[in-house]
């Protein structure tokens, strides 16, 4: 097999996917935007689905990379938290279609809803585990918070900014904004003082 068709099949469903929605993809346009035949396809891929995992399971790789290099570049968890955030945001508004494919399209993937385990998604998300029991080492943060809980409500919070900014195209959300009210959430809660 050949690599570098692969990576154009892979390329090519980014941009399909991304222009005409998972469901309404074809694997024809697929190999027509990759330059080869549409039977090629299958050679690499079983189905769009397997096609569609494949895009979010090999995009995650330089995503989860860039965001261990930020994350590690920061002196504390509050730093890190906040990084993360940010970071994540700033993903969504440099890769507009990416972030299309896997904040809306994903979820039209019955194998992502269905058949997914984890992997790069939970990679992902260990990095916003390890940075509150790094903080709950430390003393920063309260040390009865859950892991497991804190890493889906920081992730729940920007998937959604991040949703509302990739389906809104005529009325952009500020993202830098956005950051800093999650972050402001979830450091000093919503009590007035």
């Amino acid at each position: 097999m050949n690599p570098g068709k692969r990576e154009k099949i892979l390329k090519a469903a980014i941009k399909v996917f991304a222009r005409d929605g998972f469901y309404n993809a074809k694997m024809e346009e697929v190999a027509r935007r990759a330059g080869v035949a549409v039977g090629t396809t299958y050679l690499y891929f079983e189905n769009k689905d397997d096609l569609m995992i494949s895009i979010f399971e090999e995009e995650m790789v330089p995503i989860i990379n860039a965001m261990r290099r930020e994350i590690a570049g920061q002196a504390t968890a509050t730093e890190k938290l906040t990084t993360f955030v940010r970071v994540h945001l700033s993903f969504v508004e440099k890769d507009p279609d990416m972030a299309h494919l896997l904040e809306v399209e994903m979820r039209q993937c019955s194998k992502f809803i269905h058949g997914y385990h984890g992997g790069r998604f939970k990679e992902y998300l260990d990095l916003i585990a390890a940075i509150l029991v790094e903080g709950q080492i430390a003393g920063e943060f309260e040390s009865s918070i859950s892991p497991t809980i804190f890493k889906q409500i920081v992730f729940g919070a920007v998937d959604q900014i991040a949703t509302n900014y990739t389906v809104s195209r005529a009325r952009r959300i500020n993202l830098n904004q956005a950051a800093d009210q999650i972050v402001q959430v979830l450091l000093q809660g919503i009590t007035k003082k």
